[in-house]
């Protein structure tokens, strides 16, 4: 019987050296190879060396050196990205492998005035379901480093400037003046100008994303000009946070600029009311963020598809 002849196996794609992609993906990152050196906890010499292996690998060029910088060939820009989130991913892999049981909870930092006042009453629905994990939530101003497994998620109030992660717009925020009923029955307020002579809630705030419009800039965007002598603004009333801002003014303590997010369950509660109706945009918005790739695992993306849709209903 005669033997078949034999087959030539398709030849595979062989990938270079895991630890000279890794040289490469840190120093493109970082934008220096000594930088990288450090991160990687070797000489620059060895990654230098690495990357000139990875080069003789392809049989093509990823970096020149311009005097002291590091520059990408338009080799090494096509490869960056991918290698950045697959390291990334592998990374995650590898926390995932070392967890002795699948998660049980999401770790969610979050600011901690749109926590209490629009997060937590929304979080029942989350929890009705299929598959839902129990939410922990961190209510902080610092920002935490998700990249380094601080939290599985975050939402963040800004401009929308997040590198190496996955951002959601949730939202843009308004703010528009705000009291207790009680309050205007005592003091009635018609027209923008008569906030004037109210006692003004202003928050102190500082932001390396720019300025928070305060009275005088919602002033200005409903026409009033005058605001009065310095003597007269000294009845208002500072706070370092938006929640001691909001009880303040549903304590009938004056008038405040409220965020729309913040004080709607306020106003749908008739705890507060909104004596003028205009509104002015902050040019911030929220945001829910997360590793790059994070939504690929399943309680991750449940969690971004529900508070997408609160977020679009408000």
């Amino acid at each position: 019987m005669a033997t078949p002849p034999e087959t030539k196996k398709p030849a595979q794609t062989r990938m270079p050296a895991l630890a000279a992609l890794r040289a490469f993906e840190a120093a493109a990152r970082l934008g220096s190879v000594r930088r990288a050196a450090e991160e990687l906890h070797v000489t620059p010499a060895a990654v230098t060396q690495q990357i000139r292996a990875l080069e003789a690998d392809l049989g093509l060029a990823v970096v020149q050196k311009r005097g002291n910088a590091l520059e990408l060939t338009e080799a090494g820009l096509r490869g960056k990205d991918p290698l950045i989130n697959a390291f990334r991913q592998m990374q995650q892999a590898v926390e995932r492998m070392r967890q002795r049981k699948a998660p049980r909870r999401l770790r969610l930092s979050v600011e901690p005035a749109f926590a209490v006042n629009w997060l937590i009453s929304r979080l029942p629905r989350y929890r009705e379901l299929p598959n839902a994990l129990d939410v922990l939530l961190d209510p902080t101003k610092t920002v935490v480093d998700l990249a380094g497994n601080e939290a599985d998620l975050a939402i963040r109030f800004g401009r929308g400037h997040y590198p190496g992660l996955e951002s959601i717009d949730l939202f843009e925020d308004e703010i528009l003046p705000v009291c207790a009923p009680d309050y205007l029955k005592r003091h009635p307020i018609s027209k923008p100008k008569d906030l004037v002579q109210h006692q003004l809630l202003r928050l102190d705030w500082s932001s390396r994303e720019g300025l928070w419009p305060d009275w005088p800039a919602w002033f200005e965007a409903a026409g009033v000009s005058d605001l009065g002598s310095e003597s007269d603004r000294q009845r208002d009333m500072t706070f370092p946070d938006s929640n001691l801002l909001l009880r303040a003014a549903v304590g009938g303590q004056g008038v405040a600029l409220g965020q729309t997010s913040l004080v709607k369950d306020f106003i749908d509660s008739k705890q507060l009311v909104a004596p003028i109706s205009k509104r002015l945009k902050t040019g911030f918005r929220y945001h829910l963020v997360y590793p790059l790739g994070a939504d690929q695992r399943p309680e991750i993306a449940l969690f971004r598809d529900w508070i997408v849709g609160e977020a679009h209903g408000k």
